[in-house]
């Protein structure tokens, strides 16, 4: 069996909290759009896997209402435990190692997850897939960052380099975005559709600030794996600072697929 890797990220720190905060702000308008693409209503049952903050769970179990479910799956829930719906429920767990119902929900969703359990993404995926019933819809979302080196400033480019390689020996596939439609389609789950979303960045912005509390969050480990230097992180820091300045960075792509119907 494959060892266990920890989360690259203390997700029982503070900035970690904040962090998290600002990626649902960025990130659940696209997200809440793909589910609502697919038609999740009134009495759906549901299940997400790494419901970080609880924002996704808590629109959900609005938009399923009292007769509708949403069951959200998370290594720590401290902060899915606060989410005030009497329609939630929420298992402390972790997918690599605890099995899920298989057939049992209307939609399975999960974000920005299987980035980080690489090793066992294809495992992990495949089970989400196994618990949509018959008619039920999978929709994925995860990010590539192929674009962020070929970005400018040079420093801002040269940053994510080093961040991309230190990632990868971390276990972290940053570019499984790319391979996300493919994997979706060898399930067997029904024919997928792909879109991908890129953000632009500018500086002082709430993209900005999501990325200067990555940074800081992981500066030492980075700077101490030799794939960074600490005047480059600076430069790509202070690039976020200037309000004059616009780049990008990381795509983010979604998959959704619908299990056939029963008999069809």
């Amino acid at each position: 069996m494959t060892p266990l890797r920890p989360y690259i990220l203390d997700d029982a720190a503070t900035m970690e909290y904040q962090r998290l905060d600002l990626m649902s702000k960025i990130l659940d308008p696209w997200t809440r759009g793909y589910l609502e693409g697919v038609g999740v209503g009134l009495g759906w049952h549901c299940l997400e896997l790494g419901g970080g903050n609880g924002s996704v769970a808590e629109w959900l179990c609005g938009v399923v209402g009292p007769f509708g479910s949403v069951t959200s799956v998370d290594v720590n829930t401290a902060l899915l435990d606060l989410v005030p719906a009497p329609n939630l429920t929420v298992h402390e767990a972790d997918v690599r190692t605890s099995g899920l119902p298989a057939g049992a929900y209307d939609l399975v969703t999960g974000r920005a997850v299987l980035h980080q359990i690489s090793e066992h993404a294809p495992q992990v995926l495949a089970q989400l897939a196994a618990a949509v019933k018959p008619g039920g819809w999978l929709v994925v979302q995860e990010p590539d960052f192929h674009l962020a080196p070929t970005t400018e400033p040079e420093a801002w480019a040269a940053t994510w380099r080093g961040l991309l390689a230190w990632g990868r020996d971390s276990g972290v596939d940053w570019y499984i975005g790319r391979r996300l439609p493919g994997m979706v389609d060898a399930l067997g789950l029904g024919r997928p559709q792909a879109k991908t979303d890129v953000q632009d960045i500018r500086g002082r912005d709430r993209g900005a600030l999501y990325f200067k509390l990555f940074f800081a969050e992981v500066r030492d480990r980075v700077l101490a794996s030799g794939h960074l230097d600490a005047a480059t992180l600076d430069a790509a820091t202070a690039v976020l600072d200037d309000p004059a300045s616009w780049t990008q960075c990381w795509m983010m792509t979604a998959v959704w697929a619908q299990r056939p119907p029963a008999g069809a």
